[in-house]
């Protein structure tokens, strides 16, 4: 039942494209909605065999996008998605590598038919291609890929690749303008050209692409791998179409849709009915005063088969904190894929027992020109994860998939543009996001959370070496490493994550953009009393260092408060960066950009930690002797490394009698 609330919110929902009717489309016909769901259904082994053969194409196509791509964002951060949609857009088959866009692209499929199914019409051998933001959801350097799969006359199903692409001609080089006020400000936006007709690519369309970044040859090099993976996905389709019959491959396309809601549904009636509810903030400085929180609210009620999200944002936010519904929804889809269906085949079968109400022009539902380079993502992730985990205890049968949210706060050097080492323009994003702590499980085996394990909507992730970046970058490091207390702190501990700091090297012109959250708050709870993770990791912009005279030395700063003395020592000076940050001119060898991500949550009392396993985190340099001390109440002899027992007895006793000196019983008034 929807309520009076919900009534006056947008739910999200999946519109039909040309109306789910026949119609012919230039190079054949799009079947009705009818026809395509009244498939016969396949045999259990026909449809074990059929299914296990598209994944297995979209999972080949996939690889075949990393490895064609030269950009360190997509082969070595995972950053591509390949799908298999039916005819009207919806998925069938997903490869598993980035989880965020799986609703986006159906909006793009629907787009291209709804805008050029008639006129100029779609034919075989076309490919499209579509990055506006207010399509997909996601950010203009998301860009999208496909191709319609024909079978005498009829539309019978598409293929879509997307890689994130990191340089769009905004007014910041990195395709992540933290200084944009419009969507205008963030690049160029396609909206759905050709850029290959009827089997031939389009030069003049692809140039007019080329022209609109600073950096043709990365981007060249993302179409082609997004183009050889439609290559290859639509070789292994047609060879399939030719063995099995065409009847049986349309046929198994909607059957994964049908048998991935048939097993969503049957995983929601295992679990006991209820409401779960969760808090995020987003903090604000770009162009203000002081900062500011914005609230992200969400109630999850599951009932019966169905599962209800229900948010509450304020908004649109001032800078590009903010999101299109169908991102929003793409933010949603991370955690229900991961954490709830993540046995589930990939597809929109799982989604359909979901209603998601998100209020008109706020944050996570913004009005069309709003700027959304860098969406709510982790905020409403992490709100969606807290929510299915604290639900996954109603049945002990799904305890060990409990998972505390993972990703947290940063206040990070996150892309750069200029001129590289050997003279050309480029832009991308350092991989260091790819390297963050995950969330905190129950159970013996995988309680902790995993140290530097990935990107939640990136589950394939992997961090780039220093070398690989410094090879391919004007930058080099003087640090990378998991960062000290800052993991969340609990009965079991959330992952640590990576800090870093790099410095221009052989450039005569480079920028580098922050992106910045959770500085001064903790966007999400963790769970069942656990602590937040460190919010200390504030970044640092030093300038006007002599770090040229002490390398001569073999010294090689690896502290903020080493780079402190050295700027005194040069007469240069530290900035304290805590907000998003445009793009900022850096010298080369001078000048030196630190920052780093807080780790992801915990589970539990950190008080009910054993010992023994805070003693081994001190020894691995996850929690210093004085956080130990503070937050586990467990003391350390610094000098023996040894725990003293009855001193942490004590300890711990006094953080319990503070707690409850401080705590406030509520009195049933607001």
């Amino acid at each position: 039942m929807t309520t009076t609330a919900q009534a006056q919110k947008v739910l999200y929902q999946y519109e039909i494209p040309l109306e789910g009717k026949r119609t012919f489309i230039g190079g054949g016909w799009l079947p009705s909605r009818e026809e395509v769901t009244s498939y016969k259904k396949l045999s259990p082994v026909d449809f074990e065999i059929l299914s296990y053969r598209m994944n297995s194409i979209a999972n080949e196509a996939r690889q075949a996008i990393l490895r064609v791509s030269g950009s360190p964002v997509v082969a070595e951060g995972g950053e591509a998605l390949f799908a298999i949609y039916d005819p009207h857009g919806l998925t069938s088959s997903l490869a598993c590598g980035l989880l965020l866009h799986t609703a986006g692209t159906q909006g793009n499929i629907r787009e291209v038919l709804d805008v050029q199914g008639q006129a100029p019409g779609i034919y075989d051998g076309d490919i499209f291609m579509l990055n506006e933001p207010s399509v997909g959801g996601y950010h203009a350097c998301d860009q999208w890929t496909g191709t319609p799969i024909f079978h005498d006359g009829e539309l019978i199903a598409w293929l879509g690749s997307l890689t994130h692409t990191s340089e769009t001609g905004a007014i910041e080089p990195g395709g992540m303008p933290a200084g944009a006020k419009s969507l205008l400000d963030e690049g160029y936006r396609v909206q759905g050209i050709k850029v290959q007709e009827r089997g031939q690519i389009n030069r003049a369309a692809i140039n007019c692409l080329l022209r609109s970044t600073r950096d043709p040859a990365y981007y060249i090099l993302d179409l082609r791998a997004r183009i050889a993976g439609l290559n290859v996905a639509k070789e292994r389709f047609m060879a399939l179409i030719k063995r099995y019959g065409v009847e049986k491959v349309k046929a198994c396309v909607e059957q994964n849709i049908d048998y991935g809601e048939e097993m969503a549904r049957a995983k929601l009636r295992s679990l006991a009915d209820g409401t779960w509810r969760m808090v995020s903030y987003l903090e604000l400085e770009v162009g203000e005063p002081k900062p500011r929180l914005i609230k992200i609210s969400l109630e999850m009620t599951k009932k019966d088969d169905e599962l209800i999200l229900d948010f509450e944002a304020s908004g649109p936010n001032p800078n590009y904190y903010n999101c299109y519904i169908n991102g929003a929804f793409g933010l949603i889809y991370v955690a229900i894929a991961s954490q709830l269906f993540w046995e589930t085949p990939g597809n929109w079968g799982y989604i359909k027992p979901i209603k998601t109400y998100i209020p008109q022009n706020c944050c996570l539902n913004a009005p069309y020109m709003t700027p959304v380079s860098l969406c709510a993502a982790f905020p409403v992730t992490e709100a969606v994860t807290g929510c299915i985990g604290n639900m996954l205890y109603t049945n002990p049968k799904y305890w060990q998939d409990i998972n505390a949210p993972w990703q947290r706060n940063c206040v990070t050097p996150m892309f750069w543009g200029g001129l590289t080492q050997f003279g050309y323009p480029s832009g991308s994003l350092f991989s260091e996001p790819w390297a963050a702590g995950t969330g905190a499980g129950i159970d013996q085996g995988r309680g902790d959370g995993c140290d530097t394990g990935g990107a939640m909507m990136t589950v394939e992730s992997s961090i780039s070496d220093v070398e690989m970046t410094e090879l391919q970058s004007p930058f080099l490091y003087l640090w990378r490493r998991e960062g000290t207390d800052n993991a969340g702190a609990g009965r079991w501990r959330g992952g640590a994550s990576v800090t870093y700091a790099i410095t221009p090297h052989n450039s005569p012109f480079v920028m580098v953009g922050w992106t910045a959250m959770g500085a001064t708050v903790d966007p999400t709870q963790s769970m069942s009393g656990a602590y937040p993770p460190a919010l200390s990791y504030h970044g640092t912009l030093a300038k006007s260092l002599n770090l040229a005279d002490i390398w001569k030395k073999g010294q090689i700063p690896q502290t903020v408060k080493e780079l402190e003395d050295l700027a005194k020592q040069s007469g240069g000076s530290v900035e304290t960066v805590i907000a998003p940050k445009p793009v900022t001119f850096m010298a080369t060898d001078k000048d030196v950009a630190a920052g780093g991500f807080g780790g992801a949550k915990g589970i539990g009392d950190p008080l009910d930690r054993e010992p023994e396993r805070v003693l081994a985190d001190i020894e691995n340099r996850i929690f210093s002797i004085e956080f130990a001390r503070s937050v586990f109440g467990v003391v350390v002899d610094p000098k023996t490394r040894e725990i003293d027992i009855k001193a942490t007895e004590k300890v711990r006793d006094d953080i319990r009698a503070e707690r409850k000196r401080r705590g406030v019983i509520w009195g049933g008034k607001k």
